[in-house]
């Protein structure tokens, strides 16, 4: 069985910043994707013959910016996300490490496991808003952008919403 090594290459602030880029590069390369797939989930008029054809209604309807609908509010998110997920498991890692430094395999993964819940629940009112922005159509739109979407829901739906 493998163990983990304590790693002081990076800087916490380097480590953040590390985490941040590889979340909006990854995001936005796979943007037209989640926009399809949260279509396909809500089940807009876009997604109706099936999942392939979403790319091409939503094309023809709403252009080829409409494949990045939400990608600044995902980017926004997956910062905070990726850096508090980071930041989490490297902190999670040295509370399971023992005196030699080291980290057995299911302390890895339960360091990942609840490096991932506390930056979900953190950034989870980012990932509604994008959900919103996706679904609206653009001819149309209910909100004009991420401070609009997060102020009107806040109005009319409250803190839980």
């Amino acid at each position: 069985m493998g163990t983990l090594m304590r790693d002081n290459r990076l800087t916490r602030a380097q480590s953040l910043a590390c985490g941040g880029v590889a979340g909006v590069v990854s995001r936005t390369t796979t943007a037209p994707l989640d926009v399809v797939k949260v279509l396909s989930q809500v089940g807009t008029f876009h997604c109706k013959k099936g999942f392939l054809k979403t790319f091409q209604t939503v094309y023809e309807t709403e252009g080829v910016r409409a494949f990045w609908k939400g990608n600044f509010v995902a980017c926004f998110r997956l910062v905070p996300y990726s850096a508090i997920q980071l930041s989490a498991y490297n902190k999670f890692i040295n509370l399971f490490m023992d005196d030699l430094g080291q980290v057995t395999q299911w302390g890895v993964v339960v360091a990942g496991s609840l490096a991932g819940i506390v930056a979900t629940i953190l950034t989870y009112p980012t990932d509604v808003i994008k959900t919103r922005l996706i679904v609206q159509d653009n001819c149309d739109p209910t909100y004009r952008g991420f401070l609009h979407a997060f102020h009107l829901i806040y109005k009319k739906e409250g803190f839980l919403a």
